[in-house]
């Protein structure tokens, strides 16, 4: 149930499109019950080895999956991440994002306990990486994971292969005091191979700090990627994700979330792509929204960055 009021009008769909060049917005169709993005329709995006870029340019195709989750409703928004993917993918895109937490909600353990949290893969995990297999994508999704031995709970940045693997996982250094009590401290982890470029993960506060991207940046990441559940107010974000770019020399991709959680609201939160120091795309939504944005990368940067189309995901 939502408590949080004052939503904003379900027109308003903001872009600060910096290096971008065009919007199309549409609503989406009926989810598909068929593929129809596969994976030898997509091409590979790729970088140079760290420390040495190549010089060829590469085009990368991102879907964010700015979404608007009900809180506490795991199996509604598992649904709503399927949904998104589907479109995702029917719009051209390689990868597909989704920010932190955005199976149970943020703040989802006072309403619905820790229980039902498992290993993974668990039977919806296993689902999801079949649907991105079958859709020729790659999946990046936050969800809180069992530990098999100790018990702890964790949470974890998962990525999914094209192929239907789980390609690796990050378990977050720095849990929220309060909110997350739930979870137990991740320890720092090494950069993930997606479709030839080494990707090092963080989730949302990882990034507060330099350490964490620096870590990832000398264990040789090209890109970080970052989920994320942070929105304005006293204790956003103020210039963070820019400054781990400086601090690292790598580019950024962070997926936020947009919608209420409890008393938060979250509508306006910004999905970022981030070079140099400076955001090169700002993507806002007040409703779940996926967000196509094409990245030409080049020598190790983001050259240039477009936004293709937006879609309204409707409620089902």
């Amino acid at each position: 149930m939502r408590i949080c009021s004052l939503l904003p009008s379900a027109t308003e769909i903001v872009a600060d499109l910096g290096l971008v060049e065009s919007l199309s917005a549409r609503s989406a169709p009926s989810p598909p019950t068929t593929s129809t993005s596969p994976a030898d329709h997509r091409k590979a995006a790729t970088l140079g080895p760290a420390g040495s870029p190549s010089s060829g340019d590469r085009s990368l195709t991102v879907a964010f999956l700015h979404l608007a989750p009900e809180l506490a409703e795991v199996d509604r928004n598992r649904s709503l991440i399927e949904y998104g993917t589907r479109v995702a993918a029917d719009s051209g895109a390689a990868w597909v994002l989704s920010g932190e937490l955005v199976v149970p909600g943020y703040r989802f353990e006072p309403l619905i306990g820790t229980n039902w949290i498992a290993e993974q893969p668990d039977s919806w995990m296993r689902r999801l990486a079949r649907l991105s297999s079958d859709l020729g994508v790659a999946s990046f999704v936050s969800h809180p994971e069992r530990e098999a031995v100790t018990g702890k709970l964790f949470n974890s940045l998962f990525v999914i292969g094209r192929n239907g693997q789980i390609l690796g996982r990050h378990r977050k250094l720095d849990p929220t005091p309060g909110s997350e009590d739930w979870s137990s401290a991740g320890e720092p982890g090494r950069p993930i191979p997606v479709d030839g470029i080494k990707i090092g993960l963080l989730v949302c506060a990882d990034a507060y700090k330099a350490l964490p991207a620096l870590r990832l940046r000398d264990a040789g990441a090209q890109l970080l990627v970052s989920s994320a559940a942070w929105w304005p107010g006293e204790w956003g974000p103020k210039g963070e994700w820019e400054a781990r770019t400086l601090d690292t020399g790598l580019p950024m991709i962070v997926c936020n979330r947009t919608g209420c959680d409890h008393e938060s609201q979250l509508f306006g939160s910004e999905s970022v792509v981030v070079d140099r120091g400076e955001k090169l795309l700002t993507l806002r939504a007040p409703e779940s929204t996926v967000f196509i944005v094409d990245c030409q990368l080049s020598d190790g940067h983001i050259a240039k960055c477009e936004l293709m189309e937006s879609t309204v995901l409707q409620p089902k």
